[in-house]
Formats: C-alpha cells, sequence, structure tokens
C-alpha cells in the first residue's frame, strides 16, 4: 500500500508582551515548555507555526520580516483570525532564515511589534 508521507508540525505558541521596549516574546514549545522559537527543519514543507496566546491586547499577525538567502522558497500563511501564523519551506536547502515575527493592533496596523528574529534552520537528512 502507497501511503502519502506527510511532513512534520513544528508548532510554537508565543505570548507577546508590548509594555515593554522593545517587545518580549515568549515562546512554548508543543509541550508547554519555554523555548527560544527557533527550530531545524528536516523535510521540506515541514509546517512551522507560531499562534499567539494570553493575547490581551488583541494582537495580529502581520507580514513577517524574512532575512533569507531565496525566501522565494517559504510559503507564509497567516489564518483567518490572524492568530496563527505558518511557514512552510517548499526545499531543504542547507540555510538559516532569520524571521522576525510582527504583531499589531487591529486599531493602529501602522505601529508595528517586532521580534528578535527565531531561526529556521534548514538541515537536510
Amino acid at each position: 500500500m502507497n501511503q502519502k508521507s506527510i511532513a512534520p508540525e513544528k508548532p510554537f505558541r508565543v505570548e507577546v508582551d508590548i509594555t515593554t521596549t522593545p517587545p518580549t516574546y515568549t515562546y512554548y514549545n508543543r509541550r508547554g515548555v519555554n523555548c527560544d522559537g527557533s527550530v531545524s527543519v528536516t523535510e521540506a514543507n515541514t509546517a512551522v507555526s507560531y499562534s499567539l496566546i494570553n493575547n490581551t491586547n488583541n494582537l495580529i499577525f502581520a507580514a513577517p520580516i524574512i532575512e533569507a538567502e531565496d525566501p522565494s522558497d517559504l510559503t507564509i500563511l497567516i489564518s483567518n483570525n490572524q492568530q496563527t501564523i505558518t511557514f512552510y519551506d517548499k526545499d531543504l536547502t542547507n540555510e538559516s532564515v532569520c524571521i522576525k515575527l510582527v504583531v499589531v493592533k487591529p486599531t493602529v496596523p501602522t505601529n508595528p511589534y517586532v521580534s528578535l528574529d527565531p531561526i529556521m534552520r534548514n538541515v537536510p537528512n
């Protein structure tokens, strides 16, 4: 029987404190353990997602800032409610991609709160 291979998911939850300068992004892995939000990707099309939690300021994700050799390799999707942003790297070129997450208040979209850069590392098997 031919089974379709499903790329893994790397979900993170992120809490953003905009009362600090710069804003503080606190990341949690799928087990709820505090981490830096960086990830190593070993399969093409792995879904790396960041979901807002404890969002008392009603923040939403905006377009991230990407620093990569070839950013066209990335597909970025923001959920309809703008509470989750997901990155897919189409290939598995050995590279590091610096991602700066950006959130805004819907009432003031011209005032972005930018994260320090979690890093997505492509590490071919």
